[in-house]
């Protein structure tokens, strides 16, 4: 049997750094924003025709080059601090060096706007995607680069989840009006940054003593962007039988998540609290999936998208999220 030292020297050498590199678990939940945001905005809800169109894949390739070259460049603009803080992430280790890491994740971000603009092709909805993905990749940047370590933090992510849904969304808003009779996308993509905006807040206070304040305060932000779904499923009750299986779906994600970070708040500690975050990602394919089901009332389609939960929860088992 291979020893420590040997599963240790595995890990830090060959394909594992670049997935480490990559947060490769995490890019599932991107994914699933690109799947609601396209089944919510689109007309047919038969599955088999949704999946002949190349514009889908093309998109799903888009969010996942953009997410993963951003979380690429993140660790490439925390160099200096992972090496005080982290040594042993991918590039202070050593094991990539920060060269090689930015060539990287630019490539992967010019793969996710070029995927854009071969989805404005074969849809004909012009420049809207690659116009939406551009946006996307310059706010990732910013948000690496600048916005990351100031109080703007939470925004940015949160502009760029939202961002992501529309960019799912983007072959079918030419010619709506941006507002939730016309694009239901957009009321998704909006309940996504609230929801994205809390976490991303309850983050910032995940290491050292935090203040339990500012943590109860991230919780029910998060939790307020559940519930900005919830009220879109609530208004459409009346004519949609869909609605009410979303809306119980979205309850249990709501409790789920307060009754874990609950207890982190109350436990404080660092550990805790990093895996609480992660958890409170993973959840972001549950509110997908139950708002793809609320607003087509297909089922098969919201499977698509809550089945990405399983390779999300396999790889995190081997690839932090974190």
């Amino acid at each position: 049997m291979a020893s420590k030292k040997q599963i240790a020297a595995a890990s830090s050498s060959g394909l594992m750094p670049w997935l480490k590199l990559m947060r490769l678990p995490t890019v599932f939940t991107a994914l699933s924003n690109v799947l609601c945001g396209y089944y919510v905005s689109g007309e047919s809800r038969h599955l088999p025709d949704i999946v002949a169109q190349p514009a889908l894949w093309l998109l799903v390739l888009a969010s996942a080059g953009l997410y993963l070259g951003g979380m690429v460049l993140n660790d490439v603009f925390d160099a200096d601090l992972d090496a005080a803080e982290r040594p042993e992430r991918p590039i202070p280790s050593g094991a990539i060096s920060k060269r090689a890491a930015a060539i990287f994740g630019t490539l992967l971000m010019a793969i996710g706007i070029t995927s854009a603009w071969f989805a404005g092709k074969s849809s004909e909805s012009g420049s809207t995607n690659v116009v939406i993905a551009v946006g996307l990749a310059a706010m990732v940047v910013l948000y690496d680069s600048v916005l990351k370590n100031t109080i703007a933090a939470p925004v940015g992510m949160a502009t760029c989840r939202f961002l992501n849904v529309m960019l799912g969304a983007s072959c079918s808003v030419i010619g709506r009006q941006w507002a939730w009779e016309a694009n239901p996308a957009l009321w998704v993509a909006v309940a996504l940054g609230v929801y994205v905006f809390g976490v991303t807040w309850f983050a910032r206070h995940e290491t050292g003593e935090a203040r339990r304040s500012a943590l109860a305060t991230g919780l029910l932000i998060s939790l307020s962007g559940i519930g900005v779904n919830a009220a879109a499923g609530w208004r459409t009750l009346a004519e949609n039988r869909a609605a009410m299986g979303a809306l119980i779906a979205l309850v249990l994600i709501a409790g789920n998540v307060g009754l874990r970070a609950v207890k982190a708040i109350r436990v404080n500690h660092p550990g805790l609290l990093q895996k609480t975050v992660g958890f409170m990602l993973l959840n972001i394919i549950f509110i997908d999936a139950a708002m793809t089901f609320c607003l087509t009332g297909s089922g098969r389609l919201a499977t698509t998208v809550v089945i990405l939960v399983i390779p999300a929860t396999l790889m995190k088992r081997v690839v932090p999220m974190s």
